[in-house]
């Protein structure tokens, strides 16, 4: 199995309203609920295109309890470390044409003796993986170290493994070396202070990745062509051309659908193509990582490949 690791899930609800006008009270026509996070997503994902996978990482309170069972309800399998942080909330605000306003709570500090708990955890499940993924960010300094913590428990396992965070967790991190990094380009922006604008920005900073041990490196970039390297062999990838309605966990799908090319058999290559028709097809839904295999395959003969 899969296993991915969300350490700052939210509940995402999607609140349906005529127009949001400031400072009016408004009446909403209906409420959605699911849950949010770059790991869940990629298990959600995962588990569309028919491939076993447990979502881990910390819940807390109600709303925790909450993500939790919807997940159940979702049929994917889930073993999270309860904590006494509560689980944030986050609000979207939907109107008829398609535009929409959102809200996030900040992020509750975790408990060392919760972080211990999941580091145990972790590495029981590596034992059971064939890959571990560490996504999204970290609720704060206490659990910054926990993806460099499973990644090292990865490979003590013999299990390659995906990083996807930004900020202080994704220096940590890399420092272990995992199999597959995918920072987006405003998270590689962040995390080490430099601008991404010419091709050969972009094979400086996977020269950079791959360097520290990586073996696969992916700088995603929205909709936009993006970059990707793989010792010594570098990629300009243009995803097809879609009409947007939501691009939430784009890169989760695009995570989701490499790792089922690796899963396959497939070359790097042919993932990479694979991934960025997954996340294109995701953007053009609102339903986040719900894809069916098909609707990724359809898209798969328009991207664009390019050596560089």
């Amino acid at each position: 199995m899969i296993v991915t690791i969300t350490l700052n899930p939210m509940l995402d609800k999607t609140v349906h309203i005529d127009r949001l006008e400031r400072g009016a009270i408004h009446r909403a026509q209906r409420m959605e609920m699911v849950p949010g996070g770059k790991g869940i997503n990629v298990s959600r994902q995962l588990k569309r295109l028919g491939i076993k996978t447990l979502a881990t990482g910390f819940l807390g309170g109600e709303v925790g309890a909450t993500v939790a069972r919807l997940l159940t309800e979702e049929g994917v399998d889930h073993d999270f470390v309860m904590t006494d942080a509560m689980t944030r909330d986050g609000v979207t605000y939907l109107e008829p044409d398609g535009t929409w306003t959102a809200m996030f709570e900040p992020s509750l500090q975790i408990d060392v003796r919760f972080v211990r708990e999941l580091n145990k955890k972790i590495e029981t499940l590596a034992s059971k993986s064939i890959w571990i993924v560490c996504g999204g960010s970290s609720p704060g300094g206490e659990a910054d170290d926990v993806f460099y913590e499973a990644i090292v428990n990865a490979h003590k396992a013999g299990v390659p493994s995906v990083l996807d965070s930004y900020g202080k967790a994704f220096e940590l991190a890399m420092n272990a070396q995992p199999t597959l990094v995918k920072p987006n380009k405003k998270e590689y922006e962040t995390t080490y202070g430099r601008k991404l604008e010419t091709p050969v920005d972009h094979v400086n900073a996977i020269n950079f990745l791959l360097s520290k041990g990586a073996r696969y490196c992916v700088i995603s970039d929205g909709g936009r062509a993006f970059f990707a390297g793989l010792q010594g062999h570098f990629w300009r990838v243009t995803p097809p051309s879609v009409k947007v309605v939501n691009a939430t966990g784009s890169g989760d799908a695009m995570i989701a659908g490499i790792l089922y090319g690796f899963r396959q058999g497939w070359k790097f290559e042919q993932c990479l193509a694979f991934g960025a028709a997954a996340g294109a097809a995701n953007a053009r839904t609102w339903d986040v990582a719900t894809l069916k295999l098909e609707d990724i395959s359809s898209l798969e003969s328009e991207v664009v490949m390019q050596r560089v």
